[in-house]
């Protein structure tokens, strides 16, 4: 804990002074009661959350699991403080896969980066209990569903928020925004999880042990599958940006332009209201745009000078002759409009198909005006990249002529409102 800022220390003690407080608090009450005949159960349950926790899947920085479903149904069937040893045994016997040839597990993570997993456990899990208790009283499992409803959004909204308040300690910002960008997903898989809990709460009731042990491989398998289909995406976007590298260490001139154009049109369409999936499929089309360059002379490319009108022609192909590379690979076909249409023209004057208007998506324009900002302010063999209120003029001239009017504004409203919008050319 030496390494830590005074800060961040505060933070954690903090942290760890809640936790036990609430705990006190609870013993208090009277909620922490435990019977003998619990032992065999409580060890059987956290050997299976520290397996459900071993099999924990992260994609994107968020976290699929089902520990917290297995979590609601102790909760329900053995009481809270046999529930929270449960959770805080099953994390604490996890084994963690976090690269080919690294785990992580509780004898190479620091101490008080346990304890603050294990006090930030305790905290969603008793401020939820007592949201809990005092919503539902006396009431069989199959009528607590508003009570578990409470619970469960509960547990989410403090956990979320707390590792919120960690990554602004540490990476400085506003809060809100690390809990906003976590939000959807992570409430998402809370969310499938609750009826799952429940489910398993009435079998254990029913069944015992063989309760939760034949309805829980189901689940993992639906774990796995959403691993291989999240690890089948992240390789097919590695694969793009492969193609896309390769297209632009041609041209030192170009070097970071397709992913600068991915950036500034995720920016755009995220103004514009698009949905995260089709902003994802957005950026893959921006990455791949200029793919068509690959069949483009690199005495053309690379020429310093003006191109002659034979020249110009040739690297005018370049659309179509990047809509030639991906039209067989099913996975990129929406693409090709993009890549086909990228230098097309509001006003019809563009190339090669001299379409305007309606007749080319808003997807097409978002792309075509991205492309034209990162053009003017990267450097070229011939000038300088050119100064940010030059761009903005320009593209205020181009407005209804060579740039969508309504893609023009949501970028111009960036530029007032997003600071992450300049810093891409920093």
């Amino acid at each position: 804990m030496k390494q830590l800022t005074l800060k961040q220390k505060s933070f954690f003690l903090s942290i760890y002074a809640i936790a036990v407080s609430l705990i006190i608090y609870s013993t208090i009450q009277g909620c922490f009661k435990i019977e003998t005949q619990q032992i065999r159960e409580i060890i059987f349950f956290i050997f299976v959350i520290g397996l459900s926790e071993s099999v924990t899947l992260c994609f994107k920085k968020v976290s699929f699991s089902t520990t917290f479903a297995l979590t609601l149904a102790t909760y329900l069937t053995l009481g809270p403080l046999p529930s929270l040893i449960c959770l805080l045994g099953g994390f604490l016997i996890r084994v963690l896969k976090i690269d080919e040839n690294k785990y992580k597990h509780i004898l190479n993570t620091p101490l008080y980066g346990t304890a603050f997993n294990c006090s930030m456990l305790i905290i969603s899990f008793l401020i939820s209990h007592l949201l809990y208790t005092n919503i539902t009283i006396g009431l069989s499992i199959e009528n607590q569903f508003l009570g578990i409803i409470a619970f469960s959004i509960s547990y989410f909204l403090v956990n979320k928020g707390l590792l919120a308040m960690l990554q602004g300690i540490y990476a400085g910002g506003v809060i809100s925004k690390y809990f906003k960008n976590e939000f959807f997903l992570s409430m998402i898989s809370f969310l499938i999880m609750i009826p799952f809990g429940w489910m398993f709460a009435v079998l254990y009731e029913h069944y015992s042990y063989w309760g939760i042990i034949v309805p829980l491989f189901p689940v993992l398998l639906i774990r796995y599958t959403f691993t291989y289909y999240a690890e089948a995406k992240e390789q097919y976007v590695q694969t793009v940006e492969t193609l896309m590298n390769a297209v632009e260490a041609r041209d030192c001139y170009t070097n970071g332009h397709s992913k600068r154009v991915a950036e500034v049109a995720s920016l755009i369409a995220k103004k514009l209201g698009y949905r995260n999936g089709q902003i994802e499929k957005l950026r893959i089309a921006a990455m791949l745009h200029d793919i068509g360059k690959i069949g483009i002379s690199d005495n053309i490319l690379h020429k310093p000078g003006k191109l002659t009108d034979e020249e110009f022609a040739t690297i005018k192909s370049h659309p179509e002759i990047g809509e030639g590379i991906i039209k067989d690979v099913s996975n990129l076909k929406y693409t090709r409009s993009i890549i086909r249409n990228h230098h097309e023209r509001y006003d019809g004057k563009g190339y090669p198909d001299g379409k305007k208007g309606d007749e080319l998506s808003v997807d097409v324009y978002i792309i075509q005006l991205a492309d034209a900002i990162d053009a003017m302010a990267s450097d070229r063999p011939y000038r300088k990249g050119l100064p940010a209120d030059v761009i903005e003029s320009e593209i205020r001239k181009g407005r209804g002529t060579q740039f969508h009017p309504h893609v023009v504004d949501a970028y111009l409203d960036l530029l007032q409102s997003n600071a992450e919008i300049q810093k891409i050319w920093e």
